[in-house]
């Protein structure tokens, strides 16, 4: 069930009017659960059950925990692996049962590994991220272990950001679960705006570049070098929109209900290098990365060559979590590469006292050589094929401004540029004056309509529905 959709819009019609009509917290949590659940089985019921069963793991290991701590050790290793098996089964043995049979081949053995036709479940790599993280703060004593099945169910469900994060922490939203929500007309405001933002970035904007992107990277040898730049820099812009998007529309849908997610997203193409733009792209993703793998790996403790080897890993890991291609390992191995040279220019720069460039020129070519470096990883992303992504790269190396002469090019980086300066205020307005707050309601509904109008007659999912 999309967002930009006529059926989500009844469907969420029909449960926020529900919900604000339940008097006690229970209803409320047994109302959200069932219709987190038949919103995921809007995409494929099947795997409703693939769901309930990581949910299951997690509060069994829960309660074990709670129960028996000496035993910590194993129920942890229990529960985490049999969630990483799920992830691993569904995501990840086409891919590694297509690569054993080229490794056999190439060792010139006859041996064919029988290659298994498994759907992949929409948001697996979510739920199970969330399924995982329970558990180990639980383990570290982080969350208190719920004992109450739905109120698990519905963290690690709840539909407005069950199939493309953000990635929620237990200690952040199960304390939410037992508080009795109030609805409150600054709180709905706010609400509403953050879902019409996001309507326009996704149905608007993104989906817009997406008419540039599709048809070049889908037949990137018969298009030419201006094309292949300009689709690289379109889908640059394409995937800030369509998943900055779509976590505008889900901490909207979500402050409707009453409850706050976190931020995803901080203008990440204003980072100065590659650890800043982790800083501010997905930031649920990343600090899920660092709490949950880098640190366990070692972090920064050691030596700096433990340290960059950490750091390293865990972003192959990250890349492979968005999919299993080898495109997604070396575009992992990019920014891992980034982060690692940031963090030693950092060291030497320290270390020596070495002098800067000032700081309106060193902000500018470290913005510049940052975004150069985020823009390639893109193209990896997006690519069908490796020799896809190296054909577009030097496209863009032998005729870097081939796009500009149609005015593409600059009018793509117009678009961002404009989002990154003019952002939003965070300071609150106030909302005592009655005819102030009538006006901002009709200001939304025009804008509601406006974006409806301005929506391409065909939408395109998501881009990280599929991971």
């Amino acid at each position: 069930m999309n967002f930009v959709s006529l059926q989500f819009l009844l469907f969420f019609g029909v449960v926020y009017g529900l919900y604000w009509s339940c008097s006690t917290n229970r209803v409320r949590t047994i109302l959200l659960t069932i219709a987190s659940y038949l919103f995921y089985a809007a995409w494929d019921w099947r795997f409703c059950s693939l769901m309930l069963l990581v949910t299951l793991n997690a509060y069994c290991a829960g309660r074990a925990l709670q129960r028996d701590h000496t035993r910590a050790l194993p129920v942890l290793v229990a529960s985490i692996g049999s969630s990483v098996a799920v992830l691993a089964v569904f995501k990840y043995l086409d891919f590694l049962a297509l690569n054993a049979t080229s490794l056999f081949e190439a060792l010139g053995l006859k041996l064919s590994v029988p290659l298994p036709s498994i759907l992949l479940p929409v948001g697996i790599s979510f739920y199970t991220f969330h399924a995982i993280s329970y558990v180990a703060d639980v383990h570290r004593r982080k969350v208190a272990p719920s004992t109450n099945f739905l109120t698990l169910a519905l963290y690690i469900a709840f539909f407005p950001q069950l199939i493309a994060g953000p990635i929620v922490r237990a200690s952040s939203f199960l304390p939410q679960l037992y508080r009795k929500r109030h609805f409150g007309p600054t709180q709905q405001m706010h609400g509403v705006l953050l879902f019409l933002r996001g309507l326009l970035y996704k149905a608007v904007i993104a989906d817009t570049l997406a008419l540039i992107v599709d048809p070049v990277f889908a037949d990137v040898a018969g298009s030419n070098a201006s094309s292949l730049t300009t689709a690289a820099i379109a889908f640059y812009g394409q995937i800030y929109f369509d998943f900055a998007g779509y976590s505008c529309m889900a901490l909207g849908t979500a402050r409707c209900f009453g409850y706050r997610l976190p931020r995803n997203f901080d203008y990440p193409y204003q980072a100065t290098s590659v650890t800043e733009f982790w800083r501010r792209w997905h930031i649920s993703l990343s600090s899920w990365l660092r709490d949950y793998l880098y640190v366990p790996l070692g972090g920064n403790r050691g030596s700096h060559a433990r340290t960059h080897r950490n750091l390293f890993l865990t972003f192959i890991i990250g890349g492979l979590w968005h999919g299993a291609s080898w495109n997604f390992v070396l575009w992992g191995a990019l920014h891992g590469t980034g982060l690692c040279v940031h963090k030693a220019w950092s060291t030497v720069r320290s270390e020596f006292n070495l002098p800067g460039l000032g700081p309106i020129l060193g902000r500018a070519i470290a913005l510049a050589l940052t975004q150069l470096w985020v823009l390639v990883g893109w193209v990896f992303f997006r690519a069908e094929t490796l020799p896809d992504a190296m054909m577009i790269l030097r496209a863009i190396g032998n005729s870097p401004l081939e796009g500009t002469r149609d005015g593409t090019i600059l009018l793509i980086l117009g678009v961002i540029a404009a989002d990154h300066v003019f952002r939003p205020s965070r300071r609150r307005a106030p909302h005592s004056d009655r005819f102030a707050e009538k006006a901002v309601w009709v200001s939304l509904g025009a804008a509601a309509a406006l974006l409806i109008m301005l929506m391409p007659v065909a939408q395109k999912s998501f881009i990280y529905f599929q991971f």
